[in-house]
């Protein structure tokens, strides 16, 4: 990791092997966090734009992981207030495009993604940011509280409701 006082072409660099590293399972828990048919890409690209406008934050972090989850949970919450808005206000007509599965999905396991992205979209987000964070993207328990910026106790006890809602939500629509 560059010093605080890295050179430009130092931080560039950086941030570009920070993105080869963690940009799939970034995208990854941006789509969980937020709607079907939304446009990870494109909030993905300003998690790092984020990055690349205040890189000190980053290049100082005791866990870059958990910053890069921090940006990103902050990112996808202010896109799903933003979308709530255009539903409320009818600005976005109802149409939802499902992404575009990979050729390896069978109808079984694209069932099944369906499912469990519409039980997380009705946990609350605290709940749904964590159990994403913990189970789906593979963060340790200190990273999430460090990415969310809130106590470790917090994290268990949010990971505790949130995989009982889940659980439940789930046998309900089984």
């Amino acid at each position: 990791m560059p010093t605080e006082a890295a050179s430009a072409e130092e931080v560039r660099a950086e941030v570009r092997a920070l993105y080869a590293e963690h940009a799939q399972s970034l995208r990854d828990g941006i789509r969980r966090l937020t709607w079907a048919g939304c446009d990870v890409d494109d909030l993905l690209q300003e998690v790092f734009v984020v990055v690349i406008r205040r890189p000190q934050p980053l290049l100082l972090a005791e866990s870059p992981k958990a910053w890069l989850y921090g940006v990103a949970v902050k990112v996808a919450a202010s896109a799903r207030r933003k979308h709530r808005i255009r539903e409320l206000l009818r600005l976005e007509e109802a149409e939802v495009t499902a992404p575009v599965p990979s050729p390896q999905f069978d109808v079984d396991a694209r069932a099944t993604a369906a499912a469990v992205h519409r039980v997380l979209s009705k946990l609350s987000s605290k709940k749904r940011e964590v159990l994403v964070l913990f189970e789906l993207q593979g963060l340790s328990g200190p990273e999430i509280a460090d990415a969310l910026r809130c106590p470790l106790k917090t994290v268990w006890t949010r990971l505790h409701h949130a995989r009982k809602d889940f659980e439940e939500q789930m046998v309900r629509h089984a």
